[in-house]
């Protein structure tokens, strides 16, 4: 039906009827959108950067240093992300920038040599991204080649953010990487089985296999991959009971590797997001032999050899609990496998050098890849304090903690040969790379950090559009104990009233998780909406990331009642310092998983405040979803009760959920839903929005939904574009209706 109408009929449909909104003003008015997306996301996002090398000069004056910058741009034209690299020299104050390249979007992972000789490059297929090349180019040019598919050895390469890596042995001979275990392929009962096969597969076709849920479907059970470039030997080891090896690092001398394993049984749960999942470090050798080296039951991750072989840093956290907590920075000497905790958790703050205070080790990311500093002794990372990303140079021998002075969100990027290469941002500042030399122990403060890569501007929004505070909710935590932990607030747009215009519009933007945190970045979709004339306010309310452990304690068997009060009263407080410029009768509400369910709340509870609201893949009622997401374990949690593999949740725990989901509270919404979802989302099953849109129309409440053939985060470039225009064309019809 739709397709059978034009254009401007459809977009009237949005905008009702057409005595308010005529054909030819809703076409300019979603031109003129489209226009501002273009320009907005003409600003790429940074996907990487590293320093290639470090060129000492023999006369004593500065070092000449190459990096190389990864840059994620939206093709507005294929509707796809395209990556391109741009290289810097480095020269005492001058930086010398070279023509940008375009990286081939079949590079799934790539990997120089310790001498710089050699880059490795593993390539899918343009036929059938499950099939790969390796591709080793020495710096003369000349080029190997090795098919994975005609070696028949494993299946498809893992090349996420939670298993998958390229790694170069400190000879320069052999390459370790992560794959599916290979499967004889499943045929019918009824197919003949072909002589001299050594598996029999019939019958294995609809066998279910278990994953690792969302945005790594398909990976059942990995493998460690170990590449010889000279003979394009491969040999492929498997670790026993399920246990799934990833993020593979080669140990000093060439011999063995070290690894993190995680525990696939009594079965799997939603890796991506959740680091409370368990996992041990590992070492291997050659032939396929291992030992697990780390202690206790818990979750490891970031193994990170220091430059004399000598130590092994990594974070670990607990198992089970909150799905992101603070962490503890572990030590192993090699190889004598003595562990000790170089920094534990922090419940609120701990002081460090200079008098500042730390407030403990957070984030998604983990360690950089390369950490360590040349001494052995000191190790760079980033973490969030409150609402900003922080790096810090740690000494793994005193534990003293710096530091580094900043404006905004300062993030470790690459350490190599004592230089520093960090991303720095704010949120109306876009990504801009800086380079600094980290001086020797005792004067890491006194890191001098130069631009690398030209300041961008976001044009039309002035850089001072911002502003940030802490505040107390005066309302009492039903636990004392956490009364007192504060609330931090971003707030995005114009900070004074011209004279002459009509006031901004409001739009509150809870993050998700719930464990996570709205950080002082860069934000592309932020930009979008203030350049329309919008204003955004990111509340950061009690059990996000950045406030210490007690932070992160303090929301579990509360949501929906602490995290709902912190974000209403940011978003009170916001309309009352930015008084003489914000519109408090259009006030709108945006938010994704986590923050899609705080929408709910506070349109339900202060229904004579918001307007109208967008929700990305909302998740409404929290029994019926726990048998079809791929991390249950988050709800009982969140609401308060313990999890435990194959407990049957009884009927007073199922009743406590119903009452803390957001269809419990569908009578009270009155303002206007417009819901996003993907419908490949393992994490919030889509069916959770559908039910909730179909409970919304009987109640006579003006909604509609889109279903996008994407995840959880919704950040394909189709789905992100018509996630955006769709939000704004919903919020600016609803700034003209009357509050219900």
């Amino acid at each position: 039906m739709l397709r059978a109408l034009s254009s401007g009929q459809r977009l009237l449909g949005i905008f009702g009827s057409a005595e308010r909104f005529s054909h030819s003003q809703v076409t300019k008015m979603v031109d003129a959108y489209v226009n501002v997306f273009k320009e907005v996301a003409q600003i790429s996002d940074l996907k990487g950067a590293k320093i290639l090398n470090v060129t000492h000069n023999e006369q004593g004056g500065n070092d000449d240093v190459s990096v190389q910058v990864f840059w994620s741009s939206r093709n507005l034209t294929s509707l796809e992300r395209s990556i391109t690299s741009c290289d810097y020299l480095v020269q005492g104050e001058k930086v010398i920038s070279f023509p940008p390249s375009p990286i081939n979007k079949n590079v799934v992972l790539s990997q120089t040599s310790a001498s710089g000789k050699w880059t490795a490059f593993m390539v899918t297929s343009e036929k059938n991204q499950e099939e790969h090349q390796v591709m080793v180019v020495n710096q003369d040019g000349s080029m190997k080649t090795f098919d994975l598919k005609v070696a028949d050895k494993h299946g498809k390469v893992y090349s996420d953010g939670e298993f998958g890596c390229l790694e170069w042995s400190a000879d320069e001979t052999m390459l370790v990487y992560v794959a599916e275990k290979k499967q004889p392929k499943p045929t019918s009962f009824m197919t003949p089985l072909k002589s001299g096969k050594s598996e029999d597969a019939r019958g294995q076709e609809f066998i279910f296999r278990d994953d690792w849920g969302e945005q790594l479907d398909g990976k059942h059970q990995s493998v460690v991959c170990l590449l010889n470039v000279n003979s394009g030997d491969i040999k492929c080891h498997e670790l026993r009971d399920q246990l799934c090896p990833g993020q593979m690092v080669w140990a000093p001398d060439s011999a063995g590797i070290f690894g993190v394993a995680f525990v696939g049984k009594p079965y799997r749960l939603g890796l991506i997001y959740n680091h409370n999942r368990e996992s041990k470090l590992f070492h291997m050798d050659l032939e396929g032999n291992y030992s697990v080296i780390s202690e206790g039951h818990s979750n490891i991750r970031s193994p990170r050899v220091s430059p004399d072989g000598l130590s092994i840093v990594f974070l670990r956290t607990k198992v089970g609990g909150p799905h992101a907590k603070c962490s503890q920075l572990c030590l192993l000497t090699w190889p004598d496998k003595q562990e000790r905790v170089v920094v534990d958790v922090v419940y609120r703050e701990k002081e460090i050098e200079d008098g500042d205070v730390f407030k403990g080790i957070y984030g998604y990311s983990g360690l950089p890849q390369r950490c360590w500093l040349n001494d052995s002794r000191r190790i760079v990372f980033s973490s969030f304090k409150f609402d900003n990303v922080v790096s810090y140079v740690f000494n793994v021998v005193s534990g003293t903690i710096t530091e580094l002075s900043h404006l905004g969100s300062l993030q470790v990027l690459d350490v190599c040969d004592g230089w520093l290469l960090v991303d720095f941002s704010y949120i109306s500042q876009p990504n801009l790379i800086r380079l600094g030399y980290v001086p020797e122990e005792g004067q890491e403060c006194k890191v001098d950090l130069i631009e690398v890569t030209p300041r961008r501007e976001i044009a039309g929004v002035p850089n001072y559009y911002r502003g940030h505070w802490l505040f107390i909710n005066e309302t009492p935590h039903p636990d004392p104990k956490y009364s007192d932990i504060p609330i931090s607030v971003i707030y995005f747009g114009p900070t004074s009233h011209k004279e002459g215009t009509a006031k901004t519009p409001l739009i509150c933007w809870p993050h998700g998780g719930p464990h996570t945190v709205s950080s002082n970045v860069y934000n592309m979709a932020a930009a979008f909406f203030v350049k329309l004339g919008y204003a955004i306010v990111f509340p950061n309310y009690r059990g996000s990331l950045g406030f210490g452990e007690d932070g992160v304690s303090s929301l579990p068997g509360h949501c929906g009642v602490t995290d709902v009060s912190d974000v209403h009263k940011a978003t009170l407080q916001c309309l009352s310092r930015f008084s003489d410029v914000l519109d408090e009768s259009k006030v709108f509400l945006f938010g994704g998983s986590h923050g899609g369910y705080l929408v709910t709340q506070l349109a339900a509870k202060y229904p004579e405040l918001y307007k109208a609201m967008a929700i990305r893949n909302l998740s409404s009622d929290f029994g019926s979803a726990l048998s079809c997401k791929d991390n249950p374990d988050l709800t009982f949690v969140e609401t308060g009760f313990p999890h435990q593999h194959g407990k049957v949740p009884d009927g007073a725990t199922l009743s406590k959920m119903l009452e803390m989901s957001p269809i419990n509270h569908i009578d009270s919404l009155k303002a206007p839903v417009l819901l996003l979802v993907g419908k490949n989302d393992a994490r919030v099953p889509p069916s959770q929005s559908v039910n909730f849109y179909k409970m919304l129309l009987a109640r006579g409440v003006h909604t509609e939904l889109h279903l996008y053939d994407d995840c959880h985060p919704l950040n394909k470039v189709d789905s992100e574009v018509d996630c955006l225009i769709h939000t704004a064309l919903w919020f600016e019809k609803h700034q003209h209706t009357p509050s219900s």
